[in-house]
């Protein structure tokens, strides 16, 4: 690769390991986290944990349910933290300006940099792909307005957010901004958020190809048209009637293995500190929750987290803020925790079959 420094732990020599003190043998960076098990259930999880540092030098690497590190790349610098894992890769940003896609074993598969074909997009907080191949992504939006009239300026901006979708060679096949769905003049105190409306900070693609998109600032999860860019609808802060159910500066909106829609639902600091796993679905012209799942109020994380299930009862969070990895059953039991001296944006757990395919 050219802009990374790949250092690979070979996936036969860690997995043919039968005793945890050979793995721990391994020669590690010192560079690279340390994690301390709190909680440790035997049964809960036989996969990796796959995360991102983004500090100097920036890395990849999994884990074990020993908070043993099995796989890792390292980069020459820091880099974002927005990554997405995928059958024999992940895509990731490495600045806003450049995707890479790159394969466990060190191989580079894609590289797209700003300003090649129709990639005319900063790039923010995701980056997937769909069914199709095609790269989608939050873009950052500015808007050129009059403020005036709202205590701003007659030239003023605006700034907000995107999506993009682009080709494998990086051409623009489709973009969208807030813009084309709000008008920012008949948002309240638009002058106070101007520098950074709605905060969208997850997209997701759902069964039917449509997107799905979680705005923070909002407090709302919003699916919109593909190809029209219409709201088809909105769940948040004022589509919940009962208080409890309602979600605030929800992260990481997706399909679960269960078919519900999941996000990390944060919590606020003035509201209710407290983050948990909110699962929704539609039924008929109507969207309620199926599941939450509460956090202790110790890991309560007001920016960023993560919440994914890996199995029928295994539900895996990131607690940013805590540098707390969490899994728990459906109850909210926990059953394996690990303190780390890093903040992770999100973590990903994979099967061990993944690395061997």
């Amino acid at each position: 690769m050219s802009k990374q420094l790949l250092y690979l732990i070979l996936f036969g020599l860690v997995f043919s390991c039968t005793k945890h003190s050979q793995i721990a043998d391994l020669e590690i960076p010192s560079s690279l986290p340390k994690f301390e098990i709190l909680v440790n259930n035997d049964e809960a999880f036989d996969g990796y944990i796959f995360l991102r540092k983004i500090e100097s030098p920036g890395a990849q690497f999994m884990i074990n349910s020993e908070g043993q590190i099995v796989w890792y790349q390292i980069s020459d610098t820091t880099i974002l933290r927005v990554f997405t894992p995928n059958d024999r890769s992940y895509i990731a940003l490495y600045t806003n300006k450049d995707i890479h896609e790159i394969t466990y074993d060190g191989d580079t598969l894609l590289t797209l940099s700003y300003g090649d074909g129709g990639f005319d997009k900063i790039l923010h907080h995701e980056i997937i792909k769909d069914r199709n191949n095609h790269i989608l992504a939050l873009t950052k939006e500015i808007i050129r307005i009059d403020l005036s009239e709202l205590g701003g300026k007659q030239l003023d901006t605006i700034k907000t957010d995107g999506i993009i979708r682009l080709s494998e060679t990086g051409q623009k096949l489709w973009s969208w901004s807030l813009e084309q769905v709000m008008d920012p003049l008949k948002y309240p105190e638009i002058n106070r958020f101007k520098n950074d409306w709605g905060h969208a900070n997850a997209l997701a693609v759902d069964d039917d190809g449509h997107y799905l998109i979680s705005w923070r600032d909002f407090n709302q999860v919003w699916k919109i048209n593909n190809e029209s860019g219409e709201i088809i609808w909105k769940y948040g802060a004022e589509t919940i009637k009962r208080a409890h159910d309602k979600i605030y500066h929800p992260h990481c909106i997706h399909r679960n293995l269960d078919g519900d829609y999941m996000v990390f639902d944060n919590g606020m600091a003035d509201i209710r500190r407290s983050s948990r796993a909110v699962m929704f679905n539609r039924f008929g012209d109507s969207i309620r929750n199926t599941l939450i799942i509460e956090l202790p109020d110790s890991l309560f994380t007001v920016r960023q987290g993560s919440v994914y299930q890996f199995a029928e009862d295994r539900f895996l969070f990131s607690s940013t803020m805590r540098k707390i990895l969490t899994i728990t059953n459906r109850q909210g039991d926990i059953l394996w925790l690990a303190k780390s001296d890093h903040a992770f944006y999100r973590a990903y757990y994979l099967d061990k079959a993944i690395l061997t395919r």
